[in-house]
């Protein structure tokens, strides 16, 4: 059985949403929606229902010889009875490793645009002063209250470096990068058909937790290509008072080849493990007869419901292959996998 990235990971990094905290939107307004009141003297927010959805978009072609490179573009959505974004969230996973020499430098820390904040170092060449994270959290909070159809009907325009970015002025105002990755992401998201069902107080809010790991990659030899090989795991989890109420869980395994010298060969992605459905082809050997994206829609749903700090103290053991699994029968009895 190929090695599954740790899913518990991925979903370990949104621990900052489970604290409760209030959130700036894209327009800059404060949006705790915390009930810091008694039951006597302050009205509870209407209970609603909603979708969880999430929507990935892999991309491959910013590599060049000697070095490999996976654009992750991630958006996971909230919406409502009628389709439309009640919270958005933008994260993009972009993952580079050198194979000059035909040596994969594997080993490395990866952080999303998120989580680099300022570092990213966009914001001086913005033209607006706007970090990448500024300006993605701007998107986010432009297409609530808009349906799948009415975000890919966004009308863009070319700017002069060839980048796809808004022509409305009010968007393009506070998001002059490009638009495109995003738009499609956020539309998947939208459309996700696994999207996770749930009943929560107004203003639910949702983000995401991504983990990338390069150990399954390899060197080229003088018969054999190498593998720059960036795995990454991708949690989108919605709180309320401190505990997960709903989760999507993705796996994307990119493998790009590379020749001795350093030259960018083949490269292998046929979608996420959620998209791929039955076509991963890991439930003949999972023996419990189920896919991955069954499992981790399993580990999903044994999550809603804990905290931050009970997702972290899930127990795991090694199995005989040498992978972490769940400890916990009920846990272990629909995911198997690490």
């Amino acid at each position: 059985m190929k090695k599954i990235l740790s899913i518990f990971l991925a979903l370990f990094l949104t621990v900052t949403l489970f604290a409760g905290c209030s959130d700036k939107t894209g327009d800059g307004k404060d949006t705790d929606t915390k009930d810091t009141g008694s039951a006597s003297d302050t009205k509870r927010e209407e209970v609603g229902e909603y979708k969880l959805g999430l929507g990935v978009l892999t991309d491959t072609d910013s590599s060049k010889d000697g070095t490999a490179q996976v654009d992750a573009t991630i958006a996971a959505v909230i919406t409502d009875g009628k389709g439309k974004i009640v919270d958005c969230y933008i994260d993009v996973a972009q993952n580079k490793m050198s194979v000059k020499d035909g040596v994969a430098e594997k080993g490395q820390t990866y952080k999303t645009k998120q989580e680099q904040g300022a570092d990213y170092g966009m914001k001086g060449a913005s033209g607006i002063d706007k970090e990448w994270n500024e300006q993605a959290a701007f998107f986010a909070g432009f297409v609530k209250g808009m349906t799948a159809d009415e975000v890919s009907a966004i009308k863009t325009e070319k700017n002069a470096g060839g980048s796809v970015v808004a022509a409305d002025e009010d968007l393009y105002a506070g998001c002059t990068i490009d638009i495109s990755d995003m738009m499609q992401a956020v539309t998947k998201a939208c459309k996700d058909d696994q999207a996770y069902s749930f009943r929560s107080a107004d203003n639910p809010k949702v983000r995401i937790g991504a983990v990338t790991e390069d150990a399954s990659s390899k060197d080229a030899g003088e018969d054999a290509d190498g593998l720059a090989a960036m795995y990454t795991s991708i949690a989108a989890v919605v709180e309320q008072d401190g505990k997960a109420v709903a989760c999507c869980i993705d796996v994307i395994e990119p493998k790009i080849s590379f020749a001795k010298d350093g030259k960018i060969g083949e490269v292998k992605f046929d979608g996420s493990k959620r998209e791929l459905k039955e076509d991963y082809g890991m439930k003949d050997a999972s023996g419990i007869g189920k896919e991955l994206y069954e499992q981790a829609s399993a580990f999903a749903d044994y999550v809603v419901g804990k905290t931050s700090k009970e997702v972290a103290g899930i127990e795991t053991t090694k199995n005989d292959s040498g992978h972490m699994v769940a400890k916990d029968a009920d846990l272990y009895a629909g995911c198997t996998v690490s």
